[in-house]
């Protein structure tokens, strides 16, 4: 649910449908309303609406934007029947109070007949005369309505007693007849009856109701036998004492876990309270704290409730820790979200470079270019979770479609390097099989060697190995001058590279082989040099000359390696 403005139709509740402005009409209707029934209705229907209420409320709570959204209090058929609702309860309050007043007026009334009663009894001697004036007594008694609840038992008793005192001087000192006797007799068996059913009651309000009905018609029955009367008293007495107990037990049990929930929501309010003074740095932070902030309210839930006259005050505490919270982290998702939306303009900007390199792959397939993209890629920041997805999702494709047509044009180069093998193992064969070469044979040979391309890379060294002695060894017969030598040195180093699927990486690696060629012999020459001195003094000339020899064999073998190197270096650049 997308809480803008709540309907007011097609909600649900127990299975039911529910029409709010039905709910609002009906509970209009029953402000004021003195009937029983009317008032359980209206109390029934308020309950409807506050549970219909606070799952908008809950709802509206989890929304994690609530820019567009209305609070359920603001909606204005939810703020109609709050104030029905108002309207309603402020009524029952009033009546409440005027019922408490009342209750404390029949006190008086009860207490006033109860010496009435008594005086009455006391006169022994018009008892026979008085039976009028107890039966204006107990009419008047019914006709009082309810006292407080702590007097009840106590002028209920006195009452009962009076009563017995009455009707055993009156009735039998009138000579009952012995089936009045009997039916009186039923009749509180059949209350005690009664009370016993009452174990099975849930509800101690109707309870409670139940045991004052039972109570009052026990005392308007009249008397029976004598003999039975302690036995059935006493049997009386227990049961009423019993659903008693249960009530009071009941309320005190009420008490204690409204207590108890009253300190478990107090705790709540409590980490509310630290958990929100701790800022989050980051959104992974912020949404635990987010989370960390449903779970107390799940917490609150099920803390159970406290007593009525103080759980607004203890809900609106609660709340306002939830409202500062959720207010910071609305002002961080609205910076957040603009970092986002420069974070995905860069992202969208590497996803369309990554497309122009699928575009063009023939002219931008260096693998190395769409991993320096992926690089790019990871240095930027969270473009917020559903741009991010749509992003990386179109640059996975981008990169996929590269990576297959490198494959498939890697593929297709294999065929060709395969080839290109065949074609240079059968120029070497014609080649080697000329009884005669001259220098522009030779010279033709090396051209034509380079112009076949690429072969495998696993064969690479092996046919430029071979390509190389077969001209060394022409090189050897023919004597050629140093200048042809060096023409041919230069192009050999070009077939080098021309012949590599990777020109770049093939000058590395050999100029990386030459370059250490040459510091290994510079060291040699130095530490040979070296012992050259140390024994000039103790050794023989023999031994010297042998020193010396080999040092020049160094210095020429590492200038034939550094004229290698510029050779490679000249070939490098003209490609």
């Amino acid at each position: 649910m997308i809480y803008g403005k709540f309907s007011t139709f097609d909600h649900k509740f127990l299975g039911m449908d529910v029409n709010k402005a039905d709910l609002l009409k009906s509970i209009q209707n029953f402000v004021g309303a003195e009937n029983e029934l009317a008032l359980k209705e209206a109390k029934h229907q308020i309950s409807i609406f506050k549970a219909l209420f606070d799952q908008e409320v809950e709802a509206y709570e989890k929304l994690e934007e609530k820019e567009d959204a209305t609070h359920p209090k603001e909606e204005e058929t939810n703020a109609a029947i709050l104030k029905a609702v108002e309207a309603f309860e402020k009524n029952e309050a009033k009546k409440e109070a005027a019922k408490s007043k009342d209750e404390k007026a029949n006190l008086k009334l009860k207490e006033t007949l109860l010496k009435e009663f008594e005086a009455l009894i006391n006169d022994k001697e018009k008892l026979a005369e008085l039976a009028n004036g107890i039966k204006e007594i107990r009419e008047k008694w019914n006709d009082i309505g309810d006292i407080p609840d702590k007097f009840q038992q106590k002028i209920q008793k006195e009452y009962s007693r009076l009563n017995e005192a009455f009707n055993y001087n009156f009735n039998i000192y009138k000579e009952l007849k012995e089936n009045d006797l009997k039916r009186n007799y039923s009749l509180k068996n059949q209350v005690i009856h009664e009370l016993k059913a009452l174990k099975d009651l849930k509800d101690i309000g109707k309870l409670r109701i139940e045991l004052n009905v039972l109570q009052n018609k026990w005392e308007e029955i009249g008397p029976t036998f004598k003999e039975h009367w302690e036995a059935l008293k006493k049997e009386y007495w227990e049961e009423v004492h019993t659903i008693q107990h249960r009530v009071n037990d009941y309320y005190v049990q009420l008490k204690s876990n409204l207590k108890e929930n009253l300190a478990k929501k107090k705790t709540l309010i409590e980490r509310a309270k630290e958990l929100g003074a701790l800022i989050p740095q980051d959104a992974k932070a912020w949404e635990a704290k987010t989370q960390q902030f449903k779970n107390l309210q799940e917490e609150w839930k099920k803390a159970g409730p406290v007593a009525k006259n103080i759980s607004d005050e203890v809900w609106a505490e609660f709340r306002t820790h939830f409202d500062a919270f959720f207010d910071k982290r609305k002002a961080f998702l609205a910076t957040e979200k603009k970092k986002w939306k420069l974070n995905a303009d860069a992202k969208q900007a590497i996803v369309d470079k990554a497309k122009a390199l699928v575009e063009n792959v023939a002219e931008n397939g260096n693998p190395q270019l769409i991993k320096q993209l992926q690089g790019e890629w990871k240095k930027i920041g969270h473009a917020g979770r559903f741009a991010e997805q749509k992003l990386w999702k179109k640059f996975r494709q981008q990169c996929d479609a590269f990576f297959d047509q490198k494959n498939a044009a890697k593929n297709e180069l294999f065929e060709e390097e395969k080839k290109n093998l065949k074609l240079k193992k059968d120029l070497i064969k014609a080649f080697t099989s000329k009884k005669e070469v001259d220098f522009d044979g030779l010279k033709s040979f090396i051209d034509e060697f380079q112009q076949i391309g690429g072969v495998p890379k696993k064969d690479t060294v092996a046919t430029m190995k071979n390509f190389e002695t077969v001209v060394k060894n022409c090189i050897e017969k023919n004597k050629f001058s140093d200048e042809q030598q060096h023409q041919i040195q230069k192009a050999i180093k070009s077939s080098l590279l021309n012949n590599s699927s990777d020109p770049d990486k093939a000058f590395m690696q050999e100029k990386s082989r030459i370059g250490k060629l040459i510091d290994k012999t510079l060291k040699e020459t130095s530490q040979l040099e070296n012992n050259l001195n140390f024994f000039s003094a103790s050794k023989g000339s023999s031994m010297l000359d042998q020193f010396q020899q080999q040092i020049d064999q160094n210095k020429k073998q590492i200038e034939n390696w550094r004229e290698e190197l510029k050779k490679l270096r000249d070939a490098y650049r003209q490609k």
